[in-house]
C-alpha cells in the first residue's frame, strides 16, 4: 500500500497537564517535523501529514509510541484523505479553494 498517497488530519492532546498545551504539542511537532518521508504542516488545531500511507501510519505510530510512555492519558484522532491520481494535494487543495473563492 506504499503507493496510496494520503492527506491526514492528526490531532494529539494529552489530559496530564493542564489547560496550556503548547509545551505538549510542541513536542509532538518536533517529531512530526524530524519526519522526512512525509510533507507536514502545522494547523492552529493539529497538524497535517501527506506522504504514503504505510509512511504517514509509521508517523502516527512513531508519535504514540514516543508520546504515550509519558503520559497517563493520550488522545489522538486521525482524519485520512486517499486520492489514487494526485500526490502534493496539501497546498492545492488550500490554492483550488481560495481560487473559487475570488470569482
Amino acid at each position: 500500500m506504499n503507493d496510496y498517497n494520503v492527506i491526514c488530519d492528526i490531532v494529539v492532546v494529552t489530559y496530564d497537564i493542564g489547560p496550556s498545551l503548547s509545551p505538549f504539542v510542541a513536542k509532538v511537532c518536533n517529531i512530526i517535523q524530524a519526519d522526512t518521508k512525509t510533507e507536514h504542516m502545522l494547523t492552529p488545531m493539529g497538524s497535517i501529514v501527506e506522504g504514503s500511507f504505510d509512511d504517514v501510519m509509521a508517523l502516527v505510530d512513531k508519535v504514540f509510541k514516543t508520546i504515550a510512555p509519558d503520559y497517563e492519558r493520550v488522545g489522538i484522532t486521525v482524519k485520512m484523505d486517499y486520492r489514487r491520481s494526485k500526490k502534493h494535494r496539501m497546498q492545492g487543495k488550500v490554492a483550488s479553494v481560495e481560487q473559487k473563492m475570488n470569482k
